[in-house]
């Protein structure tokens, strides 16, 4: 049985009454001066748990829209990062160089594997000096 609060007129008794909500719009008299009360709207406490309420699935489209703007921005950036017009950029374990020559120098500091770094510098220099050659 729910409870309903009321508040006497006469002389401002707060109070609650336990019944029936077959009776709940039945007066109930101030136990203290037998005045007249009124039936006061009190708030509950309720959670509506599980996948099925509106306030859920707003909150949960709301992550995920979030989650998919950050997803963006960091292919964004992985693909700023890599990808520079077409051609790799030179890091050693995710530290950016300027060119393949001081990625292998790095790498061969971290005591890597510095073969792959080599030939990159190599077609760096050749597709430079083709550059260059194009320019004069």
């Amino acid at each position: 049985m729910p409870f309903y609060g009321y508040r006497c007129d006469a002389c401002e008794l707060e109070f609650d009454v336990n019944k029936p909500m077959s009776e709940s719009g039945t007066p109930e008299a101030c136990p203290e001066c037998e005045g007249e009360t009124r039936k006061l709207v009190v708030p509950c406490g309720t959670v509506l748990k599980g996948d099925g309420w509106a306030t859920k699935n707003n909150r949960v489209a709301g992550q995920m829209q979030k989650r998919r703007e950050a997803t963006g921005r960091r292919q964004e950036e992985l693909k700023r990062d890599t990808n520079i017009g077409g051609r790799l950029v030179p890091n050693v374990g995710g530290e950016r160089v300027d060119n393949w020559s001081e990625a292998g120098r790095l790498a061969a500091d971290k005591g890597k594997d510095t073969s792959g770094y080599e030939q990159m510098a190599a077609k760096e220099k050749a597709d430079q000096k083709r550059l260059n050659s194009k320019t004069r």
